[in-house]
């Protein structure tokens, strides 16, 4: 990681600190609420049940007053976007990557081996918020597929995929990243896509999108036996869907 970039982050930081406390001031209603919530969490340190409740609502109307700010935005928006250019080099420059993983350089791999069809019953999986997915290395019965992802990329591959006669659901909500999934050919695919920024490629189409929301059909939609419904919503990365 460069000096120099680190400098001119910590620059746009501090202004931006300044600016939060700068709005804090011209907004009476905001700066009375932050000096109260100072004024409880005073009250609030010792023992005590009333004391600990006190000093908790004093925490809830600082946060509150900062987070009601544009600039604080602008300021967890410009380290997440430093966090995910820089990451690596800070974990490298603390030295901590020789001890533990880097996160989102991390490889996820979920794969469901093949069984009999038995009684559906339901699950309870843990989803991993940071780091790349892949689904679909091995043969599986099809279940539909729910995924949460902060950061990282995804990739879901049908081609092993024994889909059901009917219209069958991916659903992903992701905050950064590129989302691929894999469709094989003979299946109608449906696309439900949003995005703050990113780009969608589908049917050889390449859509920009700005804070939109798109939906797309393949022409065999209607008429295929086996269909996929891509349902998808994410802050900043792009959707790519491809025909094996």
């Amino acid at each position: 990681m460069k000096k120099n970039a680190l400098k001119l982050f910590l620059l746009l930081e501090g202004l931006l600190g300044v600016a939060v406390l700068f709005q804090l001031v011209q907004d009476t209603e905001l700066l009375l609420v932050f000096v109260f919530g100072l004024v409880f969490i005073k009250f609030g340190t010792g023992k005590g049940e009333r004391r600990q409740i006190l000093g908790l609502i004093g925490w809830f109307m600082v946060g509150m007053s900062i987070l009601s700010t544009f600039s604080v935005w602008l300021m967890l928006v410009f380290l997440i976007m430093f966090v995910a250019v820089n990451g690596r080099g800070i974990w490298s420059e603390m030295k901590l990557d020789t001890f533990v993983d880097v996160p989102w350089e991390e490889k996820a791999f979920r794969t469901v081996k093949t069984k009999e069809p038995e009684q559906r019953s339901g699950t309870r999986k843990r989803q991993k918020w940071i780091g790349n997915t892949s689904i679909g290395t091995d043969v599986y019965e099809w279940d539909d597929v729910n995924l949460t992802v902060f950061m990282g990329d995804t990739i879901i591959d049908l081609g092993n995929t024994l889909l059901p006669k009917e219209e069958n659901i991916i659903l992903i909500r992701k905050g950064f990243g590129k989302t691929r999934v894999i469709v094989p050919l003979g299946v109608g695919v449906a696309v439900h896509h949003s995005a703050i920024k990113g780009q969608l490629l589908f049917n050889e189409d390449e859509i920009a999108l700005n804070n939109e929301t798109v939906k797309l059909y393949s022409r065999d939609y209607d008429t295929a036996n086996r269909k996929i419904k891509i349902v998808s919503n994410s802050l900043l990365g792009d959707l790519e869907v491809i025909y094996l």
